[in-house]
């Protein structure tokens, strides 16, 4: 083994160490690979916490002796915690590594993480640490990760528990596809079109939010089904089940085609799949009523069956292919 190669390794264990012993929750562990100066800093960004940054070694070890006392449970690192797409630079007696850990706190999270490490006295130390959450793992509906060939490399727990027995999605040889097989090539062109859209390498933070609609059939009870192929953090995602994606497109389809704020209400009901006798329960309007506000939105989206109007309705505002 090289010297660049032991270094390599002699970080990673560094690394390892300290992961184990914050899953541990063994405070002295930890605070033995940190460099304790007031140099050091501790940085994290997570979607439900925000933004902290820690300077100095005082604060930081305050810090983590509060959350360990607060949070004592003990973990294994082993079968819990693993790593990928790890990086690391050595410069002399300066390191930098990146990865991504999933697994550290609930045993599904993933953290990006950069460490910046010197080495003092022989021994690589931890001096500033990095740590970000992704938008996508707190999100409220079923996402799941593919490559361009839709194969799945990740899902979050929303989509496990819903991808089984979904009637439109189905999980089969770890890919992604479509029950009905026409509907199948749709999912694989909208994959195809976000890729393509991701190696443009056009500013995805000040372009429009990308969102390719697929029609997936209907389930037992007629109700249309729909998917959209996203684009975030960087990644390709396939959404489903999403009530917030609906509300997006309701409200994309109101721009569209101009509907009124009870054509909107009336049709956000049809879209859940309701019939005009229910809507009129929920709205407290009669079904006559109902019926020529359907005409009316029949007319401005240029449909002429519920069916078709949900297809109208949340495929308004998707990109054009």
């Amino acid at each position: 083994m090289d010297d660049s190669e032991a270094d390599r390794a002699s970080i990673m264990a560094v690394i390892r160490a300290e992961t184990e012993a914050w899953l541990q929750r063994d405070f002295e562990a930890l605070a033995s690979h940190w460099v304790q100066s007031p140099q050091t800093r501790r940085m994290e960004a997570f979607a439900s916490l925000g933004v902290r940054v820690d300077e100095g070694w005082d604060p930081i070890a305050a810090r983590i002796k509060k959350i360990v006392e607060r949070f004592p449970e003990k973990h294994a690192f082993e079968g819990r915690v693993r790593w990928e797409k790890v990086n690391i630079v050595v410069d002399a007696n300066m390191a930098w590594v990146t990865f991504d850990q999933i697994g550290s706190d609930t045993g599904e999270d993933r953290k990006r993480q950069l460490r910046i490490l010197h080495r003092i006295d022989g021994a690589w130390k931890i001096g500033c640490m990095v740590m970000m959450e992704s938008s996508v793992e707190e999100a409220r509906c079923s996402l799941i990760e593919v490559d361009a060939d839709a194969k799945i490399l990740w899902m979050n727990r929303l989509a496990r528990e819903r991808i089984r027995g979904h009637p439109g999605l189905v999980a089969a040889a770890g890919r992604l596809r479509a029950r009905r097989r026409d509907r199948d090539v749709a999912l694989r062109e909208a994959v195809r079109l976000a890729f393509h859209e991701l190696q443009s390498h056009r500013p995805l933070n000040i372009a429009p939010k990308q969102a390719w609609s697929v029609a997936l059939g209907e389930d037992a009870a007629g109700i249309p089904l729909y998917c959209w192929v996203l684009l975030e953090d960087g990644k390709a995602l396939v959404s489903f089940d999403d009530a917030e994606t609906v509300v997006r497109r309701i409200a994309s389809a109101r721009e569209v085609f101009g509907l009124s704020p009870a054509q909107t209400r009336l049709a956000r009901l049809i879209v859940d799949g309701h019939d005009l006798a229910a809507a009129s329960d929920q709205l407290g309007v009669s079904v006559n009523t109902l019926r020529t506000q359907l005409q009316r939105i029949f007319d401005k989206t240029g449909v002429r069956s519920q069916a078709a109007l949900v297809r109208a309705l949340l495929s308004a505002g998707a990109p054009s292919k």
